[in-house]
């Protein structure tokens, strides 16, 4: 009623009040003229009263019955069964045993010979469901089969301790489907590149260039076109495509083979096989980022020796994937990119107030004899220059030793990671060599505090990798680091000033990592030795360093004498942890490979508190193996394991020797199924091919590392 209604209703009830009054005293003094005007006047109030009083009735039973909320059917109603048995989404309610209490029509359809009364429990078809309640009544989802649950639950008001819960299903399938469709059509930036073109063409004539490179076209083309993509030729030797997630999948689960393969079929000269690499950018919000991804996976193929496949997926993430990488590339005798690399670090060298070298950890005499070969060619120009090493853990004493010795002039050539962290400004230059894997550092501490870093390398390219590098100089075709920076130093303008006993050290870390110029050396290894050799470098005293005490070759006898064939592979394993291990491994590993029928060679041993391999073979070449990518493929993380095709390494934590031993009987399994499934093709399919199309690295485990142990020689004396 409104406020004007109310007020009439009472006035109109006082004056009502009012005129009974009136009548009532008027009545006692008599006149029947009176009488009737009373009893008129009373009348007409009380008939206005009375209008006024039911219409007001009548608008207060509508107003009660507008704010009045409509009960909520029991739940034996008709209409609470129609809801519930026309409902289109499944959904149903337990209590908190699990019971079921009731059930959507749609939810019969996920579990069918659920009733009510019955535990989800006791459903099969529940499985894994979770239906526990929570305490805290917040709606939840959960992913369960090919559904996404909520839930939500709702304590009971008449019994404590007992509750109801609500669980609804929605089928993701179709928007699952959109989703797979929607990424499949999305495309990526990829890179091609024709792995050594210089040093492929160098001394071919222009005619059979051309139909060699004519063929890599249609190679590349007809690739790219059977995976419905697009290709630019943007270089002799690089090409620019773009192809959907789709086909790159299709591609993986091949492993990348068609291209790699079909590739090693074109041959130069009738001798040497074509080997091409991809980088991929799987990744990125745009092409544009794509494309710096695939940019940066193609480096990182080039970084690790080519004929390969990389794929980056993010600009934040070191994660690779890599495909191939089975063939040794075509020998590098171009020095124009080590000629620009030392010009540059001399100009660095100018610039700074000190200089620091450094190694990997648990350095050897291929780390030491390069840091201090360079470290004497820096001061043999008037700069000071220091070697930070770890003298308790070196494997390198020999060596240092024999420096001091000889040259007591060179006061703290080598310094501990405390001194040169003391010694470190803003200017100080600090050169690491023999690693690019910014996990095995010698002193991670020295560069964590160095704001211009340069590395020297001839170990593949990690995930893992020093990224912060002003300038770097890696040949994964290149002996040992020595080799490198003799190359470099030999560009120096007061290179002949270098004492002959640096140049006995640079030699005996060229020696160590080809096995006395056996194992991988090329035209330039060579050429680097006789380069020492005018120097005054002397390879009787530098055989001498090599001299093992007569402890270490027992155990190197007692790991070969506990040695087992498996696979044609030698694998020795011993799981006590003792002074020179370490070595005696690596030498065990070395003299193992000679024995008759034997690929590939493993010692496994404890040290460092943790369990180790030292892997050795003869390369891919001729049968052999690529125990490189074993020792990848057996790692747990990135840089848990890596190296060469020859000799790689393998460090992993937590795990013990005997574990370690029955992993590397199943990657082993799964590397020699793969080698019987490519000998079990048509011949005329492997022509020109190596043995083995790789497995792709497993992304957890993708970055080698520095081989800390696959030197043969080195010496450990107490």
């Amino acid at each position: 009623m409104a406020g004007n209604s109310r007020n009439l209703f009472k006035l109109v009830s006082m004056l009502l009040v009012a005129a009974s009054l009136y009548s009532a005293f008027g009545s006692l003094r008599g006149g029947e003229v009176r009488f009737w005007i009373s009893l008129c006047v009373t009348s007409l109030i009380g008939i206005a009263y009375l209008i006024l009083f039911l219409d007001n009735e009548k608008e207060l039973l509508k107003a009660k019955k507008d704010a009045e909320v409509p009960p909520i059917p029991d739940d034996n109603s008709k209409v609470n069964r129609f809801f519930l048995n026309n409902c289109p989404f499944p959904a149903i309610i337990i209590d908190e045993e699990g019971r079921l209490l009731k059930k959507t029509s749609g939810a019969s359809e996920i579990f069918p010979e659920f009733r009510e009364g019955e535990k989800l429990s006791d459903c099969p078809a529940a499985e894994r469901l979770n239906y526990q309640p929570d305490e805290d009544q917040l709606l939840r989802d959960f992913e369960w089969s090919h559904y996404l649950v909520s839930k939500l639950t709702a304590p009971n008001t008449e019994e404590a301790g007992k509750s109801f819960t609500l669980l609804c299903f929605r089928d993701m399938r179709e928007l699952d489907s959109l989703k797979d469709q929607a990424e499949d059509s999305r495309n990526y930036v990829a890179m091609l590149i024709i792995d050594c073109y210089d040093e492929l063409f160098s001394k071919v004539s222009d005619s059979e260039k051309a139909q060699i490179t004519m063929k890599i076209d249609k190679l590349f083309e007809g690739f790219i076109e059977r995976h419905n993509g697009l290709l630019k030729k943007i270089d002799e030797d690089h090409y620019f495509a773009i192809i959907s997630e789709k086909e790159i999948k299709a591609l993986e689960e091949e492993k990348f083979s068609s291209v790699l393969d079909e590739a090693h079929k074109i041959t130069v000269s009738g001798r040497f096989p074509v080997t091409v690499s991809m980088g991929i950018g799987r990744g990125g919000s745009s092409l544009r980022e794509s494309e710096e991804l695939a940019r940066d996976a193609l480096k990182m193929t080039q970084g690790r020796g080519g004929d390969q496949i990389a794929v980056k997926y993010s600009k934040n993430d070191s994660r690779y994937d890599f495909y191939g990488g089975q063939s040794e590339r075509m020998e590098n005798n171009s020095k124009v990119k080590t000629r620009i690399f030392s010009d540059n670090l001399m100009n660095l060298i100018v610039g700074s107030d000190r200089v620091l070298l450094m190694g990997h950890a648990f350095s050897d005499m291929d780390a030491v004899g390069a840091a201090a070969g360079l470290c004497g060619a820096v001061r043999a120009m008037g700069f000071e220059a220091n070697v930070c090493v770890n003298e308790k853990t070196t494997l390198a004493r020999p060596v240092i030793g024999r420096l001091r010795d000889r040259l007591p002039d060179e006061k703290e050539l080598f310094i501990s990671e405390d001194d040169a962290l003391k010694r470190m400004t803003v200017n100080t230059l600090l050169v690491i060599v023999d690693t690019n894997n910014r996990e095995k550092l010698d002193s991670k501490a020295v560069y964590a505090n160095a704001n211009n870093v340069v590395y020297i390398d001839h170990h593949r390219q990690v995930a893992t990798c020093i990224d912060n590098a002003v300038i770097s100089l890696l040949d994964p075709d290149a002996s040992s680091a020595s080799e490198m920076v003799t190359e470099v130093i030999s560009y120096f303008s007061a290179a002949k000033a270098l004492s002959c006993y640096f140049a006995d050290a640079l030699l005996a870390g060229i020696t160590l990592d080809t096995k006395d110029f056996v194992m991988k050396t090329r035209t330039r290894t060579f050429e680097a030795a006789a380069y020492l050799k005018s120097l005054g470098a002397d390879p009787v005293p530098v055989k001498k360093l090599f001299a093992n005490p007569l402890e270490q070759d027992i155990l190197r006898s007692r790991l070969i004498a506990n040695a087992e064939i498996y696979r044609n592979c030698a694998i020795t394993c011993l799981d006590k942890e003792l002074p020179n291990i370490r070595i005696a491994a690596s030498q065990a590993a070395d003299q193992l490979l000679n024995t008759e029928g034997v690929k590939a060679s493993f010692a496994i041993y404890s040290g460092g508190g943790a369990a180790n391999i030292s892997a050795r073979s003869y390369g891919t070449q001729n049968g052999g193996t690529n125990v490189q990518l074993l020792m990848e493929k057996l790692g747990a993380a990135p840089g848990d394991g890596g190296g060469h095709l020859t000799a790689a390494g393998l460090s992993m934590k937590g795990v013990s020797t005997e574990e370690l031993y029955s992993r590397l009987k199943k990657v082993l399994d799964e590397y020699y199924a793969d080698v019987q499934s490519i000998d079990s093709r048509p011949k005329e399919e492997l022509h020109d091919e190596p043995e083995l199309t790789s497995e792709a690295a497993p992304s957890d485990n993708a970055a080698p590392s520095d081989d800390i142990s696959h030197h043969s020689y080195s010496n450990n004396k107490e």
